[in-house]
């Protein structure tokens, strides 16, 4: 009996471990999705205002809540840590080089980043 126990305690385990690399990759792929959103938009925006030489080209923002919102409408999560979808968030910022055109929020939420200080404390 006990080894009946461990089969499926083991069982369990290589479940989990299966849902969640599926669940961080479909972080991963809302993450592109509110990334490519935002430089779509970013995009048109500069298409519709033309620049001039001495100004700088505008930027735009991706955030934590336009992942788990990306994360929620095209893959039904509803409980994903704020942590994980920072760092995940953070990876695919690094990675697809939006440091050009893009800011984040991610780097502050991801867990082991530094905390920054508090005034007055």
């Amino acid at each position: 009996m006990k080894r009946l126990v461990r089969r499926r305690g083991r069982a369990a385990r290589e479940s989990a471990a299966r849902r969640a690399l599926h669940v961080r990759a479909q972080l991963g792929v809302a993450a592109d999705i509110a990334i490519q959103a935002r430089r779509r938009a970013l995009a048109a925006r500069r298409d519709t205002h033309a620049e001039s030489a001495d100004q700088r080209p505008p930027r735009g923002r991706v955030t934590v809540d336009d992942v788990l919102a990306r994360a929620h409408q095209h893959f039904g999560l509803t409980s994903i840590p704020r942590e994980e979808a920072a760092a995940v968030l953070r990876a695919r910022y690094e990675l697809r080089g939006c440091h050009r055109d893009l800011d984040t929020d991610a780097p502050a939420l991801a867990p082991g980043a530094p905390r920054p200080a508090v005034p007055g404390i």
